[in-house]
């Protein structure tokens, strides 16, 4: 019976032997790849950027006004449109002026009448003067009033001018070309101050850009300001990767003594008109050009206990190169040191690395530095200086 319940135990393992004894044959499993992104270390000249925040300023603001108390007889521009130096913008209630203009023109043409008439009595006076035939005294006397009606005409004159002038201010138009804002009075509103604003018209090509920057690197930048014009950048949120490109023409001569800052100010043609007065925008001044820098994504350079590192891909395998960190420019990194240019560095996908580990790469698809900056056109956005960069380095994932 013993026997028997043995056979029945062998019978019930030998099939799990079979199927357990060909994973022993198989050996150590092969390891898989990790999968990463990688990118090209490129070369290439980098701008070293001051970034701040700045305040897009029109260059010429006008508030029109009437010069009258009246009423709004009718408002001619559509609001936020485009405007013309000379357009027409409102057109203010006429009658009363228009009433004192013929008022000042009767006026003008009485005292001319009387003036001439005065005149024709003097030459008279003065023929009978001179032949004796009057006295003096009564050809002087025609003389003074005539030169007295004489005068009469050129104030009813002036003030014929002025009322016309002022008939003239019942139609506003715009002083600058430009972009106007709301309409402040409708149709038929009443204007009863002549300080009130009606609209304002703001230029949009050129503007200005203000902004301010720590007065540690006012030395620098007047450095290089005695060797040219220095390029200035700017955008709005979400357009770093495009921003406008102008020039510094302003430096505040004193520095703030609150805030330790320099006020700046910078011009803009903005042609596209991508910038609006009152916007708030990332500035960058760009003080210098570090040529043919290396530069890698941030995301590439990992921390680590004996400081910053990325991976390079040599043959397939993952290999730590610890690097030196310079300053950022938009998404990318200028490397200082460990790194010549031309090699693949991991940009995803650190936490399945160590070092020697396989990896299966994919290229990344965004380059990693945007063009350099252009004059009049799309420009490297601002970049951080390099104490913020190396604080800016991503953690590892």
């Amino acid at each position: 019976m013993r026997r028997f319940a043995s056979l029945l135990v062998l019978c019930a393992v030998f099939p799990l032997l079979l199927f357990a004894l060909p994973g022993c044959w198989r050996g150590k499993p092969k390891e898989r790849p990790a999968p990463v992104v990688t990118a090209v270390a490129q070369k290439k000249d980098a701008p070293y950027v001051l970034s701040t925040v700045g305040t897009i300023k029109a260059s010429v603001s006008v508030n029109i006004k009437s010069k009258y108390a009246a009423h709004i007889k009718k408002v001619h521009f559509a609001e936020g449109s485009l405007v013309k130096a000379g357009q027409l913008l409102f057109t203010i209630d006429p009658a009363v002026n228009a009433l004192s203009e013929q008022q000042a023109g009767a006026t003008h043409l009485r005292d001319k009448a009387d003036y001439e008439q005065l005149e024709r009595d003097r030459q008279r006076y003065k023929t009978l003067a001179d032949q004796g035939v009057i006295s003096r005294e009564s050809y002087e006397e025609k003389s003074t009033a005539a030169i007295r009606a004489r005068n009469a005409m050129k104030a009813s004159a002036a003030g014929a001018s002025l009322a016309r002038q002022n008939l003239a201010y019942n139609t506003i138009t715009s002083p600058i070309d430009g972009r106007i804002g709301a309409a402040l009075f409708d149709e038929g509103s009443f204007v009863k101050d002549k300080d009130d604003i009606l609209a304002v018209v703001n230029t949009t090509t050129p503007l200005e850009v203000s902004f301010a920057l720590p007065e540690r690197y006012l030395n620098e930048i007047r450095k290089q300001l005695a060797q040219g014009p220095l390029t200035v950048q700017a955008a709005a949120p979400g357009m770093e990767r495009h921003p406008e490109v102008g020039v510094l023409t302003f430096v505040d001569n004193q520095v703030e003594s609150g805030t330790g800052t320099v006020r700046m100010k910078a011009r803009f043609e903005n042609p596209e008109g991508r910038l609006w007065p009152g916007q708030f925008v990332n500035v960058g001044l760009v003080l210098k050009t570090v040529k043919d820098a290396v530069m890698v994504p941030v995301r590439a350079v990992q921390n680590g206990p004996q400081g910053t590192y990325v991976f390079v891909i040599k043959d397939g395998k993952a290999e730590m190169v610890p690097v030196t960190v310079g300053f950022r420019v938009y998404d990318a990194l200028v490397i200082e040191s460990g790194l010549s240019g031309g090699e693949t560095v991991v940009v995803e996908g650190h936490l399945r690395l160590v070092p020697g580990a396989l990896v299966a790469a994919t290229p990344q698809q965004e380059p990693v530095v945007p063009p350099a900056p252009a004059p009049s056109g799309p420009a490297a956005p601002p970049a951080a200086n390099a104490t913020e960069a190396a604080a800016n380095a991503t953690r590892p994932e």
